[in-house]
């Protein structure tokens, strides 16, 4: 009787902003931004709690309230990390772990390695990845900086799973 008494004899209001407030918590979990969704969201949830509390719980059915919207968070939080990593989330770009670098495959690991100690100049800005002119030849690199102006003189550092490793350089 008491567990039944949370939701029956619930009004419109902590209703309203229970369901709301769970509602844009799942969105701000699956469309990232600024916040706006999560925040609003989780604030409804309290209030709607704090609502419902307010207008005849015990203190049991209280715990009983918080201890549920705090296990749907939970569920909801486990649902959204598992489809991410198996589901159909994880196909999405949204949870991509891929560069949108094009990658040298075309050339040979050694013929990279060659480029180790060399120098050259970057093609436009590189910001953590771009296009940089090393012996004559433009090339994808990567910058172990986070950013490096365009036209800066750069250094090939190494080669990491195709991928040319590049510092900037002061002669």
């Amino acid at each position: 009787m008491e567990f039944s008494a949370i939701f029956t004899e619930m009004g419109w209001l902590p209703a309203i902003l229970l369901s709301l407030g769970m509602m844009f918590v799942i969105i701000e979990a699956f469309v990232p931004g600024f916040g706006f969704f999560g925040i609003i969201g989780t604030i409804s949830t309290i209030t709607g709690i704090v609502v419902r509390i307010v207008n005849g719980l015990n203190v049991t059915q209280s715990l009983t309230l918080i201890l549920l919207v705090f296990a749907f968070y939970i569920v909801a939080s486990i649902f959204m990390v598992f489809s991410a990593k198996y589901g159909i989330l994880g196909t999405t770009g949204l949870f991509e772990n891929k560069s949108t670098l094009k990658k040298d495959y075309d050339k040979p690991e050694k013929e990279l390695r060659k480029l180790v100690g060399k120098s050259g100049k970057t093609v436009g800005v590189l910001n953590l990845g771009g296009k940089a002119k090393i012996n004559g030849k433009i090339y994808e690199v990567m910058s172990i900086h986070s950013f490096i102006e365009s036209g800066a003189h750069i250094k090939v550092v190494g080669i990491q799973n195709h991928t040319i490793m590049v510092r900037k350089w002061f002669e």
